[in-house]
C-alpha cells in the first residue's frame, strides 16, 4: 500500500513592522521600516511585491529570514564602525565593566572581535557581558597578570596568540601561553563555556552594541 504523501502549507509566521515611508535610493525603491526595537530599516519594495508580503493599515507581515538579511544589510556600516570603536576605547569599556554586567540592556553586547578558538577546534563567541562577569568572579581567563579578552591557535603545534587587557598599564596587549604546566586551550574551554550563555540575536545586539557607545559618550 502506498501512502498518500502529505505536503506541508503551513504559512511562516509573520512579524509586524511599520511602513514609516517610501524611499529612493541609486533608482532603486525602498520601505522604511521600523518594529517593535524602534530601529529602522530599508527593505526594496519589489520583494514585498515578488514575495506577496502583505500591507495592511501601514503595517507589513514579514518573515524573520527577510527582515534579519535586511537589517544586517542596512546596519553592516554602523555595525563595522561600532565595533572598531568599542575595539579602541576597551579601556572606557573595562572602567564600567560592573555595569555591563548588571545591566541587561548591555550585558548582551556580542563585537564581533569577541571570538576564540583555533584550528580543528572552532570558533567560539561569547558577550561582553560574560567576559567581564568571569573576570570579576574567577582567574580562569587570567595570564601572566593579563586578562584574556581572546586567544586563538593550533591544536596540533600548540602555537597560540592572545590578546588581552593589562590592568596595570590599562592597555590592550598580545602575547602567547608558553609558561611550564599552562596549556592554551585551557583558556578556550573557558570561552567555550561562556559561548553557551544566551546571546543576543542580530537585532538586540546591534541595539546594545549602540547603547555601549551611548553610555561611554564616544563620538561617532
Amino acid at each position: 500500500m502506498i501512502k498518500k504523501l502529505e505536503i506541508c502549507t503551513k504559512k511562516p509566521k509573520l512579524r509586524q513592522v511599520i511602513v514609516l515611508n517610501e524611499v529612493e535610493i541609486a533608482g532603486v525603491t525602498y520601505y522604511q521600516l521600523k518594529g517593535k526595537s524602534k530601529l529602522e530599516i530599508q527593505f526594496p519594495k519589489n520583494l514585498v511585491e515578488a514575495n506577496n508580503l502583505p500591507i495592511e493599515n501601514n503595517k507589513l507581515g514579514i518573515t524573520d529570514s527577510l527582515y534579519n538579511r535586511w537589517l544586517e544589510i542596512t546596519t553592516k556600516e554602523l555595525f563595522q564602525k561600532y565595533d572598531a570603536l568599542l575595539y579602541t576605547h576597551f579601556e572606557q569599556l573595562f572602567d564600567i565593566r560592573v555595569k555591563i554586567i548588571t545591566s541587561k540592556n548591555l550585558y548582551y553586547a556580542m563585537p564581533s572581535w569577541l571570538y576564540s578558538g583555533g584550528v580543528f577546534i572552532g570558533s567560539f563567541s561569547y558577550s561582553l557581558g560574560s567576559l567581564f562577569k568571569n573576570w570579576e568572579s574567577t582567574d580562569e581567563l587570567k595570564y601572566n597578570g593579563h586578562l584574556i579578552i581572546k586567544i586563538g591557535g593550533s591544536a596540533l603545534s600548540g602555537m597560540n596568540v592572545y590578546t588581552a587587557w593589562d590592568p596595570i598599564n590599562n592597555k590592550l596587549v598580545t602575547g602567547n601561553v608558553n609558561r611550564d604546566g599552562i596549556n592554551w586551550l585551557q583558556y578556550v574551554k573557558v570561552f567555550r563555556k561562556l559561548s553557551g550563555e544566551k546571546t543576543a540575536g542580530k537585532e538586540l545586539n546591534f541595539l546594545q552594541l549602540k547603547e555601549l557607545i551611548k553610555t561611554v559618550n564616544i563620538n561617532l
